[in-house]
């Protein structure tokens, strides 16, 4: 486990109820990265939701891709443990790019197991190039996290 421990907000805006499975376990008998890193993948794209940027279709070639997951496993999750949350926000609001900052945490948020970030960039999949952020997003995103510093472009 590593003992980096970067600056992390205390609580998030918002949060994503993960269900362990016993199928997420590896044979050390705790959550596998992998799994935890789907557990991060569940909270963010249940964000886009809740934030109202994204409903789960693609409009217009317009998707997301993947640019760099970084995560830090800071303790095990077991299956005792049963259910976790992962906190998600955004980090920072760039003109192509979002960089979410996630921590997984125990369901009361007393113990935290793995923190990270991930930078998503707008893309358009039809023209197979990045693309400027869709115009509200940042309005949204400022309004849903009550940050208006993200309404200023970087």
């Amino acid at each position: 486990m590593t003992t980096r421990t970067p600056a992390y907000p205390t609580e998030f805006r918002f949060y994503a109820p993960i269900q362990i499975r016993y199928g997420d376990l590896d044979t050390l008998l705790h959550v596998n990265n992998v799994a935890v890193m789907q557990y991060v993948e569940m909270a963010r794209t249940q964000y886009y939701a809740a934030s109202g940027i994204w409903d789960g279709k693609v409009r217009q070639g317009f998707g997301m891709v993947v640019a760099s997951v970084h995560i830090d496993y800071l303790k095990p999750i077991t299956f005792q443990d049963r259910e976790v949350r992962v906190g998600v926000m955004i980090g920072h609001l760039g003109s192509r790019s979002l960089r979410f900052r996630f921590q997984v945490e125990s369901r009361g948020g007393e113990t935290a197991f793995a923190r990270g970030e991930a930078v998503m960039v707008a893309y358009d999949l039809e023209a197979g190039h990045s693309v400027e952020i869709w115009p509200g997003w940042r309005e949204k995103l400022a309004a849903f996290e009550g940050n208006p510093a993200l309404l200023k472009r970087a």
